[in-house]
């Protein structure tokens, strides 16, 4: 998902079952972009792979401003460290749940947020990702600090009698505060006692203002959670430290009528002369726990949809390969005998042949050569697609590689008026498959050849560096056009004309020099230039031997 873009969908044609595709993408889509928490795709090196229209609004990015890049670019200085230990969690197939960090809006203003973060992971079971939900808690974060000054301040203000005009406007303003937060806040004594609470709470709880203040804070938690709600108000006002409530935990909280429902919860200690009370700000956080659910939902559904259709490809590839290796098979062998008995018709052992006689023989030699060299690449290609291709490698003279490829192609360079040699600084040794090597070489020989106006010359040349060796073949041929350089090495796909017109091959060559280059620890690549010639290199592991 890089940045959803929904089509409009009527509520009613949501889908009932979340994994009935092809809709469940739109659907999905549709959740993440109408949520109103931030829901982020990142990858496991940290960079931005998705980016809803809330993590817009929340950070102030664009999407394309965001996606691609590291996620430090939201980082607030003195976080960085923080967050990357949650990646080496998450690394590790651990949730993250509500951590509150601070984080950097795209104007440099400072923000705070509530992160639940949980891998990603593929058929196989491998970590592929991270999904993270960011929800905006800037404005409780500054309610929170601004009720905690408040109080210290309502306190101070309640031990000078001289100040009781600031003391009221303290109050008056602290109870504004209160009731204008979007999320629940209560005040509770030691011993339980609700002493503060705001609309949204009465709202939240189903009390009204006055059931509120007449019940203990303990009937607000989960009847299985009572009996422990009490000593845990202890020991987190004997800590005296803010934090959030039951950190990695999943929360919840029971409203009048006994229905439960999953809550966020922060608490801060305040020390007064009469005792120390816990503010508790709480947050209903039942719609993006159903929004994680469906994500997870659709994840599942995802991946085992991908590696379902992942297995298809790879059964289907198989036979394809194998429908080619039995095709190819099978016409080598009428090829071998038509070879065969035109090379006995050539040696004119039952008579001699006249001059158009050896001109049809030698259309019926040179053809079939040509015809049994594409089956060879078919057969080669699908071998090594079905994995069937067997390398025996070993140190080997580069020299004497070059040679033997260069001396097996003179003929065919000199029936095309082209120069063909190898040069003086080949005396180096790599490890190799020799056969495949010698068919590497023949390959991109033959092609420059193939490519070089009569009067032009090929050569192949040999270099070491850093524990390789970098083998070229140089041409003076038509040359590549520059965009066309990287598609070359795909399957079948064939550039421009030879010198004489027409084209040649059936476009596997560079595809399987490709293959056996880099089955072998190396790689290959093209410099070419259209009317100056193209210059093929490839690089071998350097052999010390």
């Amino acid at each position: 998902m890089k940045d959803f873009v929904p089509d409009p969908v009527e509520p009613e044609s949501f889908p009932a079952d979340p994994r009935s595709l092809p809709h469940a993408e739109r659907w999905l889509a549709a959740i993440v972009e109408s949520s109103d928490d931030a829901i982020l795709i990142e990858s496991l090196t940290g960079r931005i792979a998705s980016w809803n229209a809330a993590a817009r609004r929340i950070f102030g990015y664009e999407a394309e401003e965001a996606i691609g890049q590291p996620v430090s670019l939201l980082a607030w200085p003195g976080e960085e460290q923080r967050s990357e230990g949650f990646l080496e969690q998450l690394r590790r197939g651990q949730r993250v749940e509500h951590f509150e960090v601070a984080r950097r809006h795209k104007s440099g203003r400072k923000i705070f947020v509530s992160l639940s973060l949980s891998p990603i992971v593929d058929g196989s079971g491998a970590i592929v990702g991270i999904a993270k939900i960011a929800r905006d808690i800037t404005e409780r974060k500054t309610a929170e600090e601004a009720l905690a000054e408040q109080q210290l301040r309502l306190a101070a203000l309640m031990e000078q009698e001289a100040r009781a005009r600031a003391e009221a406007l303290a109050e008056h303003r602290f109870r504004d505060l209160i009731e204008s937060a979007p999320d629940a806040i209560l005040q509770v004594d030691a011993r339980g006692r609700i002493v503060i609470a705001n609309r949204t709470a009465e709202t939240m709880f189903g009390y009204s203002h006055d059931e509120l203040m007449a019940v203990n804070v303990d009937a607000l938690a989960p009847e299985a959670n009572r009996a422990n709600h009490a000593e845990r108000r202890k020991d987190f006002a004997a800590a005296g430290e803010t934090r959030p409530m039951g950190q990695g935990l999943d929360l919840y909280a029971q409203r009048k009528d006994g229905t439960q429902f999953p809550v966020e919860i922060s608490l801060s200690p305040v020390q007064t002369e009469s005792g120390t009370y816990v503010t508790a700000v709480i947050r209903d956080v039942t719609e993006r726990k159903q929004i994680e659910q469906w994500v997870h939902t659709l994840q599942e559904s995802y991946v085992t949809e991908l590696a379902a259709r992942h297995q298809e490809a790879e059964r289907l590839n198989q036979l394809k390969s194998e429908f080619m290796a039995s095709i190819s098979h099978e016409l080598r062998t009428p090829l071998h005998t038509i070879i065969g008995f035109a090379e006995l018709l050539g040696e004119e052992a039952n008579g001699p042949l006249n001059e158009k006689q050896r001109r049809f023989l030698h259309h019926i030699q040179s053809d079939s050569e040509h015809l049994l060299g594409l089956i060879n690449d078919v057969l080669d290609l699908s071998r090594i697609e079905a994995g069937g291709l067997n390398l025996h490698t070993e140190p080997l003279s580069v020299r004497e590689v070059v040679c033997e490829a260069v001396n097996a192609l003179l003929p065919y360079a000199a029936s095309k008026s082209v120069s063909l040699r190898g040069s003086d600084d080949l005396d180096h040794r790599v490890v190799a498959d020799p056969m495949r090597l010698r068919q590497i070489l023949s390959n991109l020989i033959h092609n420059g050849v193939k490519f070089t106006p009569a009067g032009g010359k090929v050569w192949v040349e040999a270099a070491a560096d850093e524990g390789f060796v970098t083998i070229t073949v140089s041409d003076t041929g038509v040359g590549i056009p520059a965009k066309e350089c990287e598609r070359i090495f795909d399957k079948f796909y064939q550039v421009g004309f030879t010198p004489a017109g027409g084209r040649e091959g059936t476009g596997l060559g560079l595809t399987i020099c490709r293959h056996l280059v880099e089955m072998q620890g190396g790689k290959i690549w093209v410099e070419s230039r259209l009317r100056q010639g193209s210059r093929f290199h490839f690089t071998l592991p350097a052999s010390h031997l």
